[in-house]
């Protein structure tokens, strides 16, 4: 009998031990500097053990009878395989590595020990014991596959191993259960850590993860990134920040206009900080769902291969679900999709376009970390828009570059208006010393709106912003609440054709339809939606008020390239915004300050911005910006020294989630639908009617008796459109304004 590891179709125990080691060959080839940044030079020769022996223990009777149709097994193969360590001719705390990386490869160390823990359980040992007797019958096998480490390791490490004397029966396999994972366990409860529950772990549980999983994919080596990114951007000339770019090596900060090129900048910035094989994995990181589905569709066609680009955010799944959805049936659809982000979540893809959030996870110990944290050693990240995050944000990004920075990665900081308080701080704590930028006079050539501080309010203008559209123009209106935009689009829109609103509070599927038609409208009106990287040009701009970075940011969104044909547009901001802006920005005074520097101008030159920004946040963050921000920076150090390699806290996995202060529904208009999918099990196509809104205003619709849960679903009684939204906020106050089959 030959021993399977996987049926349908059927792979050898050799076969897939064979092909794990193939994508071992390749991450060894493209991750040289591992075995310096975790202190153990003989880390790959571990790394080899671990992989070889990770599926042993399924040369079990019993598991091979259940992967060819037999009663379960009920046992976890692991560890039984964990026990071959037993062989290796290396110091006590080096066998116990390799065992603890075999045996945790698929579950953690809290779940062994609640249902596989030996000791001191006599249950559990004596089970484990039973089980082991499963191996005789295939033990010859097992014999003849050792005997190959020579040649194999000869193969895909380089050179052959001799440090593993053959086990010859099952007496000779020791419990790793009791021999590394208890005292691992004890170490960690007493905090006396070894270098096993520092880096040394995170590698090899995160490498033999990546092994195992793509091998069982069919994938046997990593991509490497593009050969030559300036052949991709074939520019007859590149501007002065892009040329400096690609020629820039180590961290740097790139700070310029909005519409200037900072993304192909970066992506050279990348290329000059490859290494010789391209095998450095570029992590492109953009605040908000919209910017980075663009930027995912835009590299999709400047790279012209699909396979490069991975996509992480936390709708990730439908997105891509949706992008098959006209061509294929659901189950096709579905199952492409699932291939594709499966592929994204391993050490595959050579570019991944993905929100902070998803490298702050590895931070969190959230399942799978091992694996991300080593994907992301020696990376290089792009923090693009860095200015968008509030302070909480800011600190925990800051803390984990801080983290990174130890895995020997790079980081390229961009933004248009970045406050030279928060560069400063960067530059400190991470040791950033170069900076790409224009010169004051280089600045100026892009000069191109003109601000006006306009009296009063939105309302109050109504009839300026009526005349710019009967002029034809392509108008943008800016508002600071979703309630606020709801109602300004309203009014405004009457015998607008081609129109829109975009804010938070659409369901999935209308949120997409308005996002393919933002480029093509004659009037668009929005919240912060708008403010980062959508690639949209406007004539004129109207804004309520905000923190000039924000500000600048919208601004961004008109006359984007008119410093081609030295055009000046202009762009309005009101001296009043709407009595709930105060939840939006906190400090006032930085609004007003705002106001007040920008009412002392008239052509907005490009140098002047930096320093009006500077002038606003003179005094840094402030009152209980401030206090959030160092809260994280005290905070953030002790709690990420508690996460260590092997194990999944859920308390960790609770403190992640909590930064996302927001609840999923579905309008009850919608419940049917929704309900219908989900009895078909056409899961994505019932996420179309998903949208979220805050944990605040989740409770005030439950107060008022408008949440009902059905099928693990919420469903909120609130009017929906697809044209305006959930109308959530006052809508005793609003309600006349829309009509009901709008």
């Amino acid at each position: 009998m030959v021993i399977l590891a996987k049926k349908d179709p059927d792979e050898t125990l050799l076969e897939h031990t064979k092909n794990a080691l193939m994508v071992f060959k390749s991450i060894k080839d493209a991750y040289p500097e591992v075995p310096q940044i975790c202190g153990v030079p003989d880390f790959w020769e571990h790394l080899f053990y671990s992989i070889f022996f990770h599926d042993f223990g399924k040369a079990a009777s019993g598991f091979q009878k259940a992967i060819s149709g037999g009663e379960k097994w009920k046992y976890r193969h692991e560890i039984l395989s964990a026990g071959f360590v037993s062989g290796l001719e290396y110091e006590n705390q080096f066998k116990n590595a390799v065992a603890m990386a075999i045996i945790t490869h698929h579950k953690d160390i809290f779940y062994l020990r609640e249902k596989f823990g030996t000791f001191p359980n006599p249950m559990g040992k004596k089970r484990y014991f039973e089980k082991l007797q499963e191996l005789i019958s295939n033990f010859e096998e097992l014999k003849e596959i050792q005997q190959k480490i020579p040649e194999i390791s000869k193969k895909y490490l380089g050179f052959e191993l001799n440090k593993f004397r053959d086990i010859m029966s099952i007496d000779e396999l020791i419990d790793s259960y009791k021999s590394a994972v208890l005292p691992y366990k004890n170490q960690f409860e007493d905090k006396e850590l070894t270098i096993l529950h520092d880096k040394y772990g995170i590698f090899l549980k995160g490498f033999l993860t990546a092994c195992d999983h793509l091998a069982s994919g069919g994938k046997y080596s990593l991509l490497s990134g593009i050969e030559d990114m300036r052949a991709v951007y074939n520019f007859p000339e590149l501007r002065k920040t892009q040329s400096q770019a690609a020629e820039t090596k180590g961290d740097a900060f790139l700070i310029a206009p909005t519409g200037t090129g900072k993304t192909e900048a970066s992506l050279l910035w990348s290329h000059a900080n490859q290494n010789p094989c391209r095998s450095k994995r570029v992590f492109y990181l953009l605040p908000y769902t919209a910017s980075i589905n663009a930027m995912y569709k835009r590299l999709q066609i400047d790279f012209k291969d699909p396979e490069l680009i991975g996509i992480q955010h936390g709708k990730a799944m439908y997105y891509l679900y949706r992008s098959f959805e006209d061509e294929e049936d659901y189950l096709t659809a579905t199952k492409k999709a699932k291939e594709i982000k499966s592929l994204t979540d391993k050490i595959y893809r050579p570019y991944k376009i993905a929100t902070p959030h998803q490298i702050l996870k590895s931070m969190f110990g959230i399942r799978g970390f091992e694996q991300n944290l080593a994907e992301m050693s020696n990376a290089l990240f792009i923090m693009d828009e860095i200015h968008a995050y509030d302070a909480h944000t800011t600190a925990l990004i800051l803390e984990t570059l801080k983290i990174l920075k130890e895995y020997q990665a790079n980081f390229l900081i961009m933004s248009a208006t970045l406050p030279s308080f928060l560069k400063e701080m960067f530059k400190t704590e991470l040791g950033i010393t170069k900076e790409i930028f224009f010169t004051e006079l280089e600045l100026d050539e892009f000069t191109r709106h003109r601000v006006s501080v306009l009296k009063g309010n939105i309302q109050d203008n109504l009839d300026l912003i009526l005349k710019e559209l009967g002029d034809n123009k392509k108008v943008l209106v800016v508002c600071n609440t979703v309630v606020q935009a709801q109602k300004i689009y309203k009014q405004l829109s009457q015998g607008i054709e081609n129109r829109g609103l975009i804010h938070g509070r659409f369901i999935l599927r209308d949120r997409e339809e308005i996002e393919s038609k933002l480029e093509n409208l004659n009037l668009l009106v929005g919240t912060q939606a708008i403010e980062v990287s959508l690639n949209i040009d406007y004539d004129v701009l109207f804004s309520e008020p905000a923190p000039l970075d924000a500000l600048i940011q919208r601004f961004g969104r008109v006359n984007r390239k008119g410093w081609e044909e030295k055009i000046i547009k202009p762009v309005y901001v009101f001296e009043q915004g709407s009595e709930k802006d105060k939840y939006v920005y906190k400090n006032q005074e930085l609004v007003s300050k705002s106001l007040e520097l920008l009412s002392k101008e008239n052509i907005l030159g490009e140098s002047k911005i930096q320093k009006l920004v500077d002038e606003v946040y003179l005094n840094g963050y402030q009152d209980s910006d401030l206090a959030s921000f160092e809260m994280v920076k005290k905070t953030f150090p002790k709690f990420h020294s508690k996460i260590v390699p092997f194990i999944n806290e859920k308390e960790n996995q609770e403190e992640f989630y909590n930064l996302y202060q927001s609840v999923e529904v579905v309008p009850i208009q919608f419940k049917l639908e929704y309900l219908e999918e989900i009895e078909n099990k056409r899961y994505f196509e019932a996420m179309k009617y998903i949208v979220s809104i805050s944990v605040g205003q989740y409770k005030k619709l439950k107060h008022n008796n408008q949440i009902q849960i059905d099928s693990d679903m919420i469903f909120a009684s609130v009017d929906y459109s697809s044209e305006m939204g959930l109308l959530l906020d006052s809508e005793e106050s609003i309600m006349g304004i829309f009509d009901k089959d709008t």
